[in-house]
């Protein structure tokens, strides 16, 4: 058995723990779905792959070397039945870089940490190889918490934040994860000085047959640092004027400092006007009754507000538009459809180019204004008049 693992997590079963400001376990839809680019699925798995074949590459010396280990390099941390962990006294920066490289994965959007201690565990245990397999599956986040409490590893909060690689009925002891994680691992005696940690990390699991009957199980356990989600600190002041009770004023500003999710949301949706205007195509001389993005009949199809093309209920979104008015300048929204490939376009393309774009027109509302008379059920931009090139093309290379 090879495995790597970061710090203990703790068991679901305890009483709720709390933190300045927080309570764990945290509501179950605290987090939203984190988006996988296929670009990063590559890369992680690339990264799960790296390291796992340098663990087992250090593996086959230690068997090689008849199971010793370097006595001026590896000290005794503790023991427990038949395990001794080790700490690396020797660990150089070049072998920390070789283990947990640091990963730019697509845009820069995920990270490994870099600041490693060296430790590890070896030893004999009682037991079934399958069963130990079995114990580490734990694909979903409800299976995470059945695993915690009958291994009382003192995590007391956590979820499966994307499943890359998914185990299958024919290979169960196999998958790729993000997972987030909070260890309330530190001693009793520090816990009023040590606050609760959280991890986001790379969860890898699968079976290897080295040679005919010698099964290497592996468990992969990566921190990364998810550049995507933005860390806030922000500091506002108060004067409660009037008659205004202070609390009511700071809970007001309170609500302010902590909108800036809005904010994301509101950048997302001004790139789909970009790609709105931009972007827009006429429909093909030919219909076609198939969507544009599973390739499937499409019943009861829709057509793409940004490709115009036909497309399918569950390869559909629909976005709550906000626009201008070019007489009155009234705000007005509108609720579109999309296919996924153009949402995920939008989605994908850089803000601050288009801010610059917009910057550069001659009328920076462009993107937003609608004619007086547009229906809800209208297209807000008129496709144009020219033919344009290849949607498929244009926006997904």
């Amino acid at each position: 058995m090879v495995a790597r693992v970061t710090p203990e997590f703790g068991a679901f079963g305890s009483p709720e723990v709390s933190s300045p400001g927080m309570r764990f376990p945290l509501p179950a839809n605290t987090f939203p779905p984190l988006i996988v680019s296929e670009e990063d699925q590559f890369e992680l798995q690339k990264l799960s792959k790296e390291v796992i074949h340098e663990a087992l590459d250090q593996y086959d010396d230690f068997r090689d070397n008849g199971g010793m280990l370097d006595k001026t390099r590896w000290r005794p941390v503790k023991s427990r039945e038949g395990v001794t962990a080790y700490r690396d006294l020797k660990m150089t920066n070049l072998e920390a870089s070789r283990v947990a490289p640091h990963v730019k994965v697509g845009s820069g959007a995920i990270t490994a940490s870099t600041k490693l201690h060296g430790v590890l565990a070896v030893g004999t245990i009682e037991g079934k190889f399958n069963d130990m397999m079995f114990g580490l599956l734990n694909s979903t986040t409800e299976m995470v918490k059945i695993k915690s409490s009958y291994t009382n590893d003192k995590m007391v909060d956590a979820k499966v934040l994307a499943t890359i690689v998914a185990p299958t009925p024919q290979e169960p002891a196999h998958g790729l994860y993000i997972k987030w994680g909070v260890s309330m691992g530190a001693p009793a005696l520090f816990r009023k000085v040590v606050r609760p940690r959280d991890f986001v990390y790379l969860e890898s699991l699968g079976i290897l047959n080295s040679k005919p009957d010698d099964r290497i199980g592996y468990c992969l356990i990566h921190s990364l640092q998810i550049q995507s989600q933005l860390e806030i600190y922000a500091k506002g002041f108060v004067d409660a004027m009037g008659n205004i009770h202070p609390s009511i004023a700071v809970s007001a500003v309170a609500d302010g400092l902590m909108s800036y999710d809005k904010m994301v949301h509101c950048g997302q949706m001004k790139k789909l006007n970009w790609l709105l205007k931009t972007k827009k195509t006429v429909l093909l001389d030919f219909e076609n009754s198939n969507c544009v993005v599973c390739s499937k009949p499409a019943h009861r199809s829709k057509s793409c507000q940004v490709c115009m093309s036909t497309m399918c209920a569950r390869c559909s979104v629909t976005k709550k538009l906000s626009f201008l008015s070019q007489l009155s300048r009234r705000v007005s929204q509108r609720s579109l459809v999309f296919c996924m490939r153009c949402n995920l376009a939008a989605f994908q393309a850089d803000a601050l180019e288009i801010a610059s774009e917009e910057l550069l027109r001659l009328n920076p509302f462009d993107f937003y204004e609608i004619s007086e008379g547009s229906t809800s059920s209208s297209t807000p931009a008129s496709p144009s008049s020219s033919i344009p090139p290849d949607a498929t093309r244009e926006f997904f290379g």
